[in-house]
């Protein structure tokens, strides 16, 4: 019988690897989300959250973190908007809110959304999107709001709109969404 003799080294150099996050998962397909964006033209300042789970049944497991989604955001309009940049956001649930946020019921004329302060969101911000209308452009998205929201199958996306305006009836296609993790 052979018997293999690690270094003392070797073996700690693999341990603060494992330790530090450095081992890539196979990616895993999440659900493709399209988001009704609200008349964004009052809303500089603020995070819209949409009362939409569309991460819902879509999960990893809880002992994976570092979670990385990519994918392509399709800016869809009737013609008048000029949307060409948002930050993303996710909550796992919009129940449970501080007093900076406004909870609104959908309208003929605009989605359920909850309203915050982006200021008090910085928490939960996972990414900037940028965006060119009818086209898909890649993006990657990460950060520890989205670790939990991956992990618990539930993500209430949220927008602050940084550059140009949407109008009621756009659209924010996430497609061919993957989610990828370190151990």
């Amino acid at each position: 019988m052979t018997r293999v003799r690690c270094s003392p080294l070797a073996l700690l150099s693999c341990t603060l690897i494992a330790g530090c996050g450095l081992i890539p998962t196979p990616s895993v397909a999440l659900k493709d989300a399209r988001l009704d964006l609200p008349s964004s033209g009052a809303l500089s300042g603020k995070v819209v959250y949409l009362v939409r789970d569309s991460l819902a049944g879509s999960s990893v497991p809880a002992a994976l973190q570092q979670v990385t989604v990519r994918g392509a955001a399709t800016y869809r309009t009737g013609g008048l908007g000029t949307l060409r940049a948002v930050d993303l956001y996710v909550r796992t649930d919009l129940t449970v809110l501080p007093a900076t946020c406004t909870s609104f019921a959908a309208t003929p004329t605009a989605p359920g959304m909850v309203v915050c302060d982006a200021a008090g969101e910085a928490a939960q911000a996972i990414g900037p999107l940028n965006l060119t209308a009818g086209q898909g452009v890649p993006f990657t998205l990460g950060g520890a709001a989205l670790d939990t929201a991956v992990n618990a199958g539930h993500g209430f996306f949220g927008l602050r709109f940084s550059d140009g305006q949407s109008v009621f009836g756009d659209t924010l296609d996430l497609t061919g969404l993957k989610a990828s993790a370190r151990l």
